[in-house]
């Protein structure tokens, strides 16, 4: 990606406050939020937590780093002009983004991280009290679904980072009293290159750049949020340095616990903890290396990389994976754990959550419900199971809102899923999850485009995939040779690959993870999976399902 100017900003002018902006939390869709905010008139005092009377969903918003939001008014203007249908355009107006502090002249483009900015009367330098409040730019917004929801427009709040549009938070120097009318005034820059915007490209677009990533996660004024993306950035960037293709933990079960007849629940532990454990995302599963040999991705439950939950199912058709599992593991014994995979991350632009599941399709979704819930978000799962006996997890699912937010259809009881159903009356801007049988993953896809829904507001995981197909002939160009190799009709180019000994890294090994997509130099991909999008497509294929037509081309890193 091209680097962009980093030459050094000169300080904006002066500008006025027009407006200052607060609210109570108050229904807002499914969900409680602070961001219809109304003009307050007369003095009102800063404190480190912000406006008085001023409400924040804390799970976003609001807290030391995050006291007060400002929004550049000229933005407006932009904003209606790319969504001119009169009813969405009539709603781009000062507040509208919920900020604090309305005012023009200074945006992203003109502001930095760790400015030093002076809120009070023109022509004067006095602080605190009746002279105003001084505040630090702490941190650029990052947008959450409810901007989709306050404009009625899907998607709007990835298209604000990408405008550099968004606002800046501030956390208070020195409490003081302001009011509209005063001067608004940065007194200090200290990263003369680092605006908002900058950040903003450096966040979402550009995330190879080390030297800048090193510099950033280096600036203490920035607010954690921000910072911690950089720093997370960086950790990874240093272990993939000289990361092995493929590395494997031993772990011990604790427990192994019959949930149903059909499923059991796995608690495994570290041999060797880590000195830092980390969290893992909702929606990501374990490769799992089995005494006897295979190797299967299982979905995880809840923990962390130094103690997690997985739920393994008993296979009508099992290659050998899931019924080692329930016939022959027991407490004690010790099994190897390789990668872990985010296969299904969650939408955070989403207003709404629809999870479809059948059968073990509930690993999946548990944590991600549990994420959901804690953020103040909603869901619902729609569950279909042979009968009553075979609902794994039901302290979990209680918890989660059984009956509220989990509606069960028990087959024996002839209780049907009707997807049709439950998509037509979705909520506005919702997205749906699907993992289960590939019949049910069908019907959900088929569905949802039936009735118009975009292709990437339905998310689905499998945990099988056909593999086989007509044999092909691959050349493999890696660093230092060039190979001419054969893939059997029942063989994956990823086996072979790694039978030719280059290091192709895998995971899940049904085609959920992208771990082990490959560049595609020349010939034509019979695509299967579903970690690439359609342009991924075009220059790279997933080794481990999909397969050649005749001969192809690729290039393996390792």
């Amino acid at each position: 990606m091209p680097s962009i100017d980093l030459s050094p900003i000169a300080i904006p002018p002066p500008t006025t406050l027009a407006q200052i902006r607060t609210s109570k939390l108050l229904p807002f869709g499914p969900v409680l939020s602070g961001i219809n905010k109304q003009p307050r008139h007369g003095k009102l005092h800063v404190s480190p937590l912000g406006l008085s009377h001023d409400e924040h969903d804390l799970t976003f918003h609001g807290g030391p780093d995050k006291a007060l939001h400002q929004y550049c008014s000229a933005h407006y203007a932009f904003w209606a002009s790319q969504y001119p249908t009169p009813e969405i355009a009539a709603r781009f107006t000062p507040g509208g983004f919920g900020e604090n502090l309305v005012a023009d002249t200074h945006d992203e483009t003109n502001i930095c991280i760790g400015d030093i900015v002076r809120i009070g009367p023109a022509g004067s330098d006095l602080t605190g009290g009746e002279h105003g409040c001084v505040l630090e730019v702490s941190l650029p917004r990052q947008p959450c679904f409810k901007l989709n929801q306050r404009f009625g427009v899907k998607n709007f709040a990835p298209r604000t980072h990408e405008a550099a549009k968004t606002g800046w938070y501030y956390r208070v120097r020195e409490e003081g009293v302001i009011e509209a009318g005063m001067e608004i005034r940065v007194v200090e820059r200290r990263y003369q290159r680092w605006s908002i915007a900058r950040l903003h490209h450096y966040v979402h677009r550009d995330k190879e750049d080390e030297s800048v990533v090193r510099e950033l996660m280096g600036i203490e004024e920035m607010g954690d949020e921000c910072r911690d993306v950089f720093r997370e950035r960086w950790r990874k960037m240093q272990a993939a340095k000289n990361k092995p293709p493929e590395t494997w933990r031993d772990v011990t079960v604790q427990r192994k616990v019959f949930e149903t007849p059909r499923i059991v629940r796995l608690e495994l532990e570290a041999v060797s903890k880590s000195a830092q454990s980390s969290k893992i995302l909702p929606g990501s599963n374990a490769l799992v290396r089995l005494p006897n040999g295979l190797k299967r991705a299982y979905s995880i439950v809840s923990g962390n990389t130094d103690s997690l939950v997985l739920g393994v199912a008993l296979d009508d058709n099992s290659r050998g994976g899931s019924s080692y599992i329930h016939d022959r593991l027991n407490r004690g014994d010790t099994i190897s754990l390789g990668a872990i995979s985010n296969t299904l991350p969650m939408d955070k632009m989403a207003s709404h959550h629809i999870f479809i599941a059948g059968g073990i399709g509930i690993t999946a979704f548990l944590a991600m419900m549990n994420r959901i819930k804690d953020i103040n978000q909603t869901f619902h799962l729609h569950y279909a199971v042979r009968t009553s006996g075979d609902v794994p997890f039901m302290p979990l699912l209680s918890d989660l809102g059984l009956g509220q937010h989990i509606t069960i259809y028990d087959r024996s009881k002839g209780e049907r899923l009707d997807i049709a159903t439950i998509l037509k009356g979705r909520i506005w801007n919702s997205h749906v999850y699907v993992c289960g049988p590939q019949r049910m993953i069908d019907d959900v896809v088929q569905t949802a485009a039936h009735i118009g829904m975009d292709s990437d507001e339905v998310h689905y995981e499998v945990f099988q995939a056909e593999s086989s197909g007509d044999p092909f002939t691959v050349e493999a160009i890696g660093q230092e040779r060039k190979v001419d190799l054969q893939v059997g009709a029942d063989q994956t180019l990823l086996e072979v690959l790694k039978d030719a000994g280059f290091g192709v890294s895998s995971s899940c090994e049904v085609g959920n993870c992208g771990t082990c997509r490959v560049p595609v130099k020349c010939g034509r991909v019979e695509h299967r999976g579903s970690a690439l999008t359609k342009d991924e497509q075009r220059f790279e294929m997933l080794a481990c399902v999909s397969r050649g037509v005749g001969h192809i081309v690729v290039e393996i890193d390792h």
